[in-house]
């Protein structure tokens, strides 16, 4: 029990540290769309949309990237990735709305183009 007590923390660090770095070098990382409004409260308005986006559809990105890529082991990694980095990123959105501070997602995060 000690042992799962010390392995558990360790296996956590490992995969907040490793996971982003791992996949960071692969991903373009831009600007969320609510930078480009002029006023704070437009500002605060638009990260709290995209962050409530990000954390509803998020779960998307996981049947998308299976679909985009060719390899269906590549397409699920994708997929896990994007989705927790989607979810995560509008969940870090939306508890920091009134702080326009951008947290930039991979790929700009939800698009529904």
């Amino acid at each position: 029990m000690k042992n799962l007590r010390l392995v558990f923390p360790l296996l956590i660090a490992f995969a907040l540290i490793a996971t982003p770095t791992a996949f960071g070098a692969f991903e373009r990382f831009e600007a969320s769309p609510w930078t480009k409004e002029e006023t704070f409260v437009d500002k605060s308005i638009g990260k709290l949309a995209f962050g409530l986006t990000n954390i509803t559809a998020g779960w998307t990105a996981f049947p998308f990237e299976i679909a985009k890529h060719g390899n269906i082991f590549e397409g699920i990694g994708m997929g896990i990735w994007r989705t927790a980095t989607n979810t995560v990123g509008g969940i870090l959105h939306t508890a920091t709305f009134p702080i326009p501070v951008d947290i930039p997602l991979p790929d700009g995060g939800v698009k529904f183009e």
